[in-house]
């Protein structure tokens, strides 16, 4: 019989190379992050599902055309916030539906509901409360229904709050939480990576941040780029996949690595800045895995990294 296993705060200290505040901590605990391994003959199974996928022909590459995609999931999350107007409603989608996940470079079985959102969640927040939370501005890009910037109110006060999405249902939905009192030093904009609008208002002493956002632009993230040299924010903070902190010789990495070319994930993005800082434009303050994922890929990993 498989014995359940848990992520302690001690491992996710490991992972993350930091020690924990006492409010992370906490949520550590509480997110109860119970699973268990895969037998030999359930990785096989696995493995193999992942193959089979690669080889199709008929999986989605990420790009423009996939604009009313999102529109249609964070118009979701927008008319279950106008029933019950509580944060729970603006959980993505796409949370919660895996039966394995990527942990450490093993694939693993929850034994909780929701838990590759409980772990999201732990990561970012560790993100935004270390290098966003003094910030006077936060500006997340692709936030869809503002999940992150709401809870980043806890770890940075006084901060204005942006919220940008190429949906428009996302500006629809921080309409509605403004309305709804539950958050009111937040706005919300239309802005697109590929054609970024200069025109935004950047406060002084400003913070970026982007999860799981720039990953939909594939190679086409430097429009992106050139806008956040111009504008000069304080830091900017991305979890996104990146396949140049992956070892493309463990299997399970190589898999991952795969299907995020498959689906034209972003690519090239930490190689960039690390030219950028050869050339003394950008300094990086940190690139890092920080081990999760869904069933597919290994998502998050941390780049942080301010324009000189």
């Amino acid at each position: 019989m498989k014995q359940p296993r848990v992520i302690s705060v001690p491992e996710v200290e490991e992972v993350l190379q930091t020690s924990l505040s006492p409010t992370l901590r906490e949520q550590c605990l509480n997110a109860d992050l119970r699973y268990e391994e895969l037998t030999d003959e359930e990785r096989d199974s696995y493995i193999l599902e992942v193959v089979e996928v690669l080889t199709r022909n008929d999986l989605s590459a990420a790009g423009e055309h996939r604009l009313p995609e999102w529109e249609e999931g964070w118009a979701g999350n927008l008319e279950a916030f106008k029933r019950v107007q509580n944060l729970e409603s603006l959980v993505p989608g796409y949370h919660g539906k895996h039966r394995l996940l990527h942990w450490k470079q093993r694939i693993i079985r929850p034994l909780v509901p929701y838990f590759d959102y409980r772990i999201h969640c732990l990561v970012v927040d560790w993100a935004i409360e270390t290098y966003l939370s003094h910030v006077n501005a936060l500006y997340d890009f692709g936030c869809g229904p503002a999940y992150h910037l709401l809870r980043a109110r806890r770890y940075n006060p006084e901060a204005r709050l942006v919220g940008l999405d190429w949906a428009k249902a996302s500006q629809s939905t921080i309409s509605e939480i403004v309305a709804s009192g539950i958050e009111t030093n937040l706005e919300g904009h239309n802005f697109s990576f590929y054609e970024p609008d200069y025109s935004l208002d950047f406060a002084p002493d400003s913070g970026v941040l982007t999860v799981a956002a720039l990953e939909q632009v594939g190679e086409r993230f430097e429009p992106f780029l050139q806008f956040l040299l111009q504008k000069k924010p304080a830091v900017c903070v991305h979890l996104e996949p990146i396949d140049e902190l992956m070892d493309q010789k463990h299997l399970i990495d190589r898999l991952s690595v795969l299907y995020c070319r498959k689906r034209n994930y972003l690519k090239g993005f930490l190689t960039r800045l690390r030219q950028l800082q050869d050339q003394n434009k950008v300094k990086i303050h940190r690139e890092q895995r920080t081990y999760t994922g869904s069933f597919f890929i290994e998502g998050h990993s941390l780049v942080v990294w301010s324009p000189r």
